[in-house]
């Protein structure tokens, strides 16, 4: 049986990694942890090569999860003969400046990340990507494009597991997330306020924005000063409890941020709205087109655009046979390629087909 040593300071609990964890097990392969907490790199890599030293004789492969790129180097050096996956989900420079717009882009916080990017990236001897469009990003910033393997996001098994949508009271929409610019949620406040205009034609709704977040009090402002008064910002929950949230939606809302970042991605909550059933929205872009269809298995508009938006939305609160058909169509496609046996399943084959590993 192949041994799979999780390398790094990473979140065992982040969604991406519990997916990829149990798809690898599903798939008959044995999961290690070489794991510490975070701290700064004197104190975490003597922390980490002394985890590993007590498995390495058990990992036949190593694979630094999400966001760990500080973390590719001391596996690279560590590995010995064994295969280095590298599971990025994002570039560092990508997200820090293009979308969250933390650091200037030409200043020398961006061109430190994007070193960070492209030796992490040039060190793997497998990179995942769950796009290719995001892939293609990692090819720019140096990683070989013979070593991209598409592993998709999918959905853990409890969202699979939510009940149908209620049958009585207001039509539910919602949106379960970290208020990341990504997924455009001041865009989704301005689609509300033109929901709220046309309120009189339509069924009774509600609209809930679940979580907190970098933009959540940008976000809190924006709807106060509206008045919106069917919209309500709930605040941050348990992950556990997320697919509860989605149990009480007619209408599960993606991301709609302008960024290119949002245009490549396929955040987990798209996932998850397909695996529970439900009508999804959300933002078109070259990632999401890879992999599903507009109008068979959910609903998309253009990113940024809150008249559209709200259109939509519109519509889908007025015709339940049209949120059925989604919803139905989306949990089919969901079943297809998001559950964690059918990522396993990706990322099996992403390991036996690695190339020789680098010295």
């Amino acid at each position: 049986m192949t041994r799979v040593c999780f390398f790094g300071a990473y979140d065992p609990d982040y969604p991406r990694n519990r997916i990829l964890r149990t798809g690898l097990e599903l798939a008959g392969l044995e999961v290690v942890e070489a794991r510490v907490e975070e701290h700064r790199a004197f104190r975490r890599y003597p922390a980490l090569m002394r985890a590993f030293g007590w498995i390495k004789d058990r990992a036949d492969v190593l694979l630094v999860p999400e966001f760990r790129h500080k973390d590719v180097p001391l596996a690279h050096h560590l590995k010995g003969r064994r295969p280095l996956v590298f599971d990025p989900l994002i570039s560092r420079h990508d997200t820090l400046v293009g979308d969250w717009a933390l650091h200037r882009e030409g200043s020398a916080q961006a061109r430190w990340n994007r070193r960070i990017d492209r030796w992490a990236l040039g060190l793997a001897d497998r990179v995942l990507c769950d796009t290719w469009a995001q892939g293609a990003l990692y090819v720019s910033l140096g990683a070989p494009r013979a070593r991209l393997s598409r592993v998709l996001v999918g959905a853990e098994d409890d969202f699979f597991a939510v009940e149908p949508p209620p049958s009585a009271g207001p039509v539910r929409i919602v949106y379960v997330g970290g208020f990341l610019p990504l997924h455009g949620v001041l865009t989704v406040i301005e689609a509300a306020a033109r929901l709220e205009r046309d309120q009189a034609r339509l069924p009774d709704y509600r609209i809930d924005l679940v979580g907190s977040g970098i933009q959540y009090t940008e976000a809190r402002a924006l709807a106060a000063r509206l008045g919106l008064r069917r919209l309500e910002l709930a605040g941050p929950i348990p992950y556990a409890e997320a697919p509860r949230a989605l149990g009480r939606a007619h209408v599960v809302l993606g991301a709609f941020g302008v960024t290119e970042k949002a245009g490549r991605v396929i955040p987990h909550k798209v996932y998850q709205g397909l695996a529970a059933g439900r009508a999804v929205v959300t933002g078109i872009g070259p990632g999401l087109l890879e992999v599903f269809a507009p109008g068979t298995h959910l609903a998309t508009v253009p990113r940024g655009d809150a008249e559209a938006l709200a259109g939509t939305l519109a519509e889908l609160i007025a015709c339940p046979e049209q949120r059925r058909q989604l919803a139905e169509r989306g949990r089919e496609r969901a079943l297809e390629i998001g559950t964690p046996e059918r990522v396993g399943e990706s990322l099996r084959a992403a390991i036996e087909g690695c190339p020789e590993p680098m010295p």
